[in-house]
């Protein structure tokens, strides 16, 4: 029909082709993204979500490592601070003779010798990429527990030194409380020191030990004293005791001894006089010697009848005796 208008036909679909050219494309960094996790932040809000996800962990890892950096920080600095403090001081200048086990001084020694040469140095958090960031705050970790570590075993040994210590201590105020039994001038300061032992308190014990020392000493000089006014009283006693008619010289440790022979002894013809013979230490006394007797007179008519007359001197000592004129 002419001037009629033309009937429309339905839409040629596609092909594959052009379906292809049709679609829009999608950035190359977005790939990565989705396979990293952003897949649910894309459907939920777009790549504005994803990037400000992504940035929160970031964030996150950032502060995670400056809390640890702190902490090793902190750990550090104690240490530093106790292998300076005094109380580690005073340990590590106790010798073996001062301790019940010497091999605690040793141990110490050396666990101080390494702990001083441990690294100090704690490493900043790096910026930027997320795991660089979470490898060193695991790294400072490391370090912060490293740190405490150190100081709890350097603080062992030194507690162990310090122990051993007091266990000499114990034992030697131990001895000193037994062997000080019935020497002390009041027993009181024993009792004290038996406390002193108890509480392991090495003050008190030492303060109680210089008290039974001083205790000892007053009680020995008290003897002493006691000792020499005895004698010299006894001294006094015997220069005043009354002389009983008799000189004698004695000495100090045979006191009287007397004497033996001396005297006479009869002889053939008349007497021979005899000396004493002193005994002991020098001790006795001197008689005062007698006068000889006169020979006697021969027995003939009262004149010389050619003899002499002879008589027998005798030594008390033992030795034969020997003839010798009367006169």
């Amino acid at each position: 029909m002419s001037g009629s208008n033309p009937v429309p036909q339905p839409p040629t679909e596609p092909s594959g082709a052009a379906r292809a050219a049709s679609k829009p494309k999608r950035p190359k960094w977005l790939v990565p993204v989705i396979a990293g996790g952003c897949a649910v932040v894309l459907a939920a809000g777009g790549i504005g979500g994803c990037l400000y996800w992504n940035h929160d962990r970031l964030t996150a890892a950032s502060e995670e490592c400056a809390t640890s950096y702190d902490r090793a920080v902190k750990a550090r600095k104690k240490l530093t601070e106790y292998l300076k403090s005094d109380a580690l001081q005073t340990a590590v200048t106790v010798k073996d003779s001062e301790v019940k086990d010497a091999k605690t001084v040793g141990t110490l020694a050396s666990t101080v010798k390494t702990a001083s040469k441990t690294k100090t140095t704690v490493p900043e958090c790096p910026s930027g990429d997320r795991a660089d960031i979470e490898a060193m705050t695991k790294k400072i970790d490391g370090l912060a527990t490293a740190y405490a570590k150190t100081v709890n075993e350097v603080r062992g040994k030194a507690d162990a030194v310090n122990a051993s210590k007091t266990d000499k201590i114990v034992a030697d105020a131990t001895r000193i409380l037994n062997d000080s039994k019935g020497r002390v001038k009041d027993d009181k300061v024993r009792a004290a020191l038996e406390n002193a032992i108890k509480s392991k308190d090495g003050k008190a014990i030492s303060d109680a030990v210089k008290a039974v020392n001083d205790s000892i000493k007053a009680k020995s000089d008290a003897d002493a004293k006691a000792r020499a006014e005895k004698e010299k009283q006894a001294a006094e006693n015997t220069a005043q005791a009354p002389d009983n008619g008799s000189s004698y010289t004695g000495d100090t440790t045979g006191g009287y001894t007397g004497y033996t022979g001396g005297g006479y002894t009869q002889s053939q013809g008349g007497y021979a006089y005899m000396p004493q013979q002193p005994t002991g230490n020098g001790g006795g006394y001197t008689p005062t010697p007698q006068p000889q007797p006169a020979p006697q007179p021969s027995q003939g008519g009262g004149g010389d009848d050619g003899y002499e007359d002879i008589c027998w001197a005798v030594d008390t000592s033992g030795k034969p005796g020997v003839q010798v004129p009367c006169n």
